[in-house]
């Protein structure tokens, strides 16, 4: 049994780690925004919406209208989306990818989410659940890693003095 669990160790070592490489090489060689930083969140919204108005854009972004109209200025700034007034409504501003913005929303490559297409749907769910089972136990070990050494987990728990 030692034998699959090494196996099984690995592999999801390797998994985590050509995921993470391949995200620092898209980051960094090829110059483009992280998929899942607040602008490439943005850039991803809209190659899938292509023209929403800011509003919506703001509530499936999940943060402050502040923060957000931020991102979407430097976007703006960039050349990457537009803003225009709605021809129905000129309180509301609809923002869309501008040429240079689809160019560049189409390099952001693979998304977190794409590779798991590989995948059927009830592989999908067998792997949530032994997911689910994986977290619920590495939570477990990391608390009695607290309990036993403190909170600081680089050194040993500290003795009270009497």
């Amino acid at each position: 049994m030692t034998d699959i669990n090494s196996e099984l160790t690995k592999k999801m070592n390797y998994l985590n780690n050509t995921l993470k490489q391949l995200r620092q090489f898209k980051i960094s060689r090829l110059s483009l925004i992280d998929p899942n930083s607040g602008q490439g969140k943005v850039l991803t919204i809209l190659k899938k919406d292509n023209s929403i108005p800011q509003n919506e854009l703001v509530e499936k972004l999940d943060m402050k209208r502040q923060s957000a109209s931020e991102l979407i200025r430097k976007l703006e700034h960039k050349g990457l989306l537009s803003r225009e007034k709605s021809a129905e409504d000129k309180r509301i501003f609809i923002v869309s990818l501008t040429e240079k913005g689809e160019e560049f929303a189409g390099r952001l490559g693979i998304n977190e989410e794409d590779y798991m297409n590989a995948l059927s749907d009830d592989d999908k769910q067998n792997l949530s659940r032994i997911l689910d089972t994986l977290i619920r136990e590495t939570d477990s070990q990391y608390e009695i890693a607290k309990d036993n050494f403190g909170v600081n987990l680089f050194g040993p728990k500290k003795q009270n003095k009497k």
